[in-house]
């Protein structure tokens, strides 16, 4: 299969099962034809040799030498199936020869003297181009004598040999009409798939932009072109992503440094600058620097986590100690707002996790929870599990998140207020990290929200 071209398998397979059919079948035919003919001729010289036997039994075995309609009769049956009839007399004497070669001689051999011992009630036998049958002549209970009956098999053979031949040119000729209709067959079924691949080939190349039409072709193909033309949006809108990624990348980077050159810029050419005021301009760079090692140290945790470079280091862990210690760690930043942060678990759940990633990621989501929360708000932590899987909620009664911007909120460097996002020194990449943690965790998030009306999100992890 490795090797063979479906167009290939397609001949090969069809013209075998074709071969197949059609062998079973003339085959079939042929001993069906066969059975039939010499049936014919045997049913034909059982009923004959019944009617000679029901005579010689009515009227005793002197009918085979003064019945003149039973001599008739068995010369016209000798002629219709081109054989010979004999009744042999309880001396083995030939009393009666459809021939007339034999008659008042002798006939003496094994199947004939078992016949006349009583030992069988027929004896059937074929020859090379006769069916013989030999019946007992019976009265009173005793065998008074015997018919032989022979019918030649030479028209029924001849007949099966014309039909066998008829039957080999016969599958000759469809064998030819199927090895056309096969190719036909075979070339039409892959023409689609070829279609396809020419078309990939071409976007291999580097064209995005050309798609397949979902309406023409067998189903299968219509299907592979749906499937096709959605690898092809996905890949023109990674392209774009990435794109964007990349100039996202370069404007976060590029806008710390350019602060802090505006920054040595004023107090170099400030001649009146005092030592205070060179404290202050020092201090705003270092936040600058600040801002961009997080930015930078968030890229490397991202990029890490997408290119799996960082081994996951999965361990059994206590979940609700994890969860415990995390919000201790966030309470202190929800207490300067006034935000009520609860943390309710529903059992003691352990499960195998990298246990420091998984804290980075449920930081991520309760930070982002006090961050983007209105004064004296609330923030919800719980846990919960099942047989499978540990569910982790974090719902906030905070500003909460547009339709619009539901399905762009994970990709990178995307913030939906970003004056706010930078006044609380967010990089825009903390739901990246967390999504790509929980995808290597086999896990999955989930977001619900209403603008105004606060956050959930929602965390399925298997145990």
């Amino acid at each position: 299969m490795k090797n063979l071209r479906i167009k290939t398998f397609i001949k090969i397979t069809v013209f075998l099962m074709t071969v197949l059919s059609l062998t079973i079948l003339t085959g079939l035919l042929v001993v069906s034809f066969t059975h039939n003919e010499l049936k014919e001729v045997e049913d034909g010289a059982k009923m004959r040799s019944g009617e000679i036997l029901d005579v010689l039994e009515a009227e005793g075995m002197e009918a085979a030498a003064n019945n003149v309609r039973l001599e008739y009769k068995v010369e016209d049956y000798a002629n219709e199936q081109q054989g010979r009839v004999l009744v042999i007399g309880r001396d083995y004497m030939v009393l009666m020869d459809s021939s007339g070669k034999n008659e008042n001689s002798y006939l003496i051999n094994d199947n004939l003297m078992d016949l006349m011992k009583g030992n069988t009630d027929e004896i059937r036998y074929d020859t090379s181009n006769s069916l013989v049958i030999m019946t007992p002549v019976v009265s009173n209970d005793m065998v008074v004598g015997a018919v032989i009956y022979k019918a030649s098999t030479v028209e029924a053979k001849d007949n099966i040999k014309s039909q066998v031949t008829l039957s080999l040119i016969v599958f000759a000729i469809i064998l030819v009409v199927d090895i056309i209709a096969i190719r036909f067959i075979s070339h039409r079924a892959v023409k689609d798939i070829n279609d396809v691949n020419e078309k990939i080939m071409h976007t291999a190349l580097g064209n995005l932009q050309d798609r397949l039409p979902e309406d023409e072709g067998f189903i299968e193909v219509q299907v592979l072109a749906e499937n096709y033309n959605d690898v092809l949006e996905r890949l023109a809108t990674i392209d774009q992503t990435r794109s964007e990624f990349v100039s996202n990348v370069s404007h976060e980077l590029k806008t710390p440094i350019t602060s802090m050159k505006v920054l040595a810029e004023s107090v170099t050419q400030n001649e009146a600058a005092t030592v205070d005021d060179y404290k202050e301009f020092m201090v705003d760079i270092v936040d600058e620097i600040d801002r961009e090692t997080k930015i930078i140290n968030d890229l490397l945790t991202l990029v890490r986590t997408d290119s799996k470079q960082d081994e996951m280091n999965f361990d059994e862990a206590d979940i609700n100690e994890m969860i415990e210690t995390i919000v201790k760690t966030v309470k202190p930043l929800a207490n300067q707002r006034a935000i009520k942060l609860s943390y309710d678990s529903f059992r003691e759940v352990k499960a195998r996790v990298d246990a420091v990633k998984l804290s980075l990621a449920i930081s991520n989501l309760i930070e982002n929870a006090v961050k983007y929360n209105v004064d004296n708000g609330w923030i919800s932590v719980s846990l919960n599990a099942d047989k499978e899987y540990f569910y982790i909620k974090v719902a906030d009664s905070g500003v909460g998140i547009p339709e619009d911007a539901k399905d762009r909120v994970f990709d990178r460097f995307y913030r939906v207020d970003k004056a706010r996002s930078r006044d609380t020194g967010g990089t825009g990449l903390g739901l990246s990290i967390t999504r790509s943690i929980v995808n290597a965790h086999k896990g999955t998030i989930k977001l619900y929200s209403e603008s105004g009306k606060g956050t959930t999100f929602t965390v399925k992890i298997p145990l």
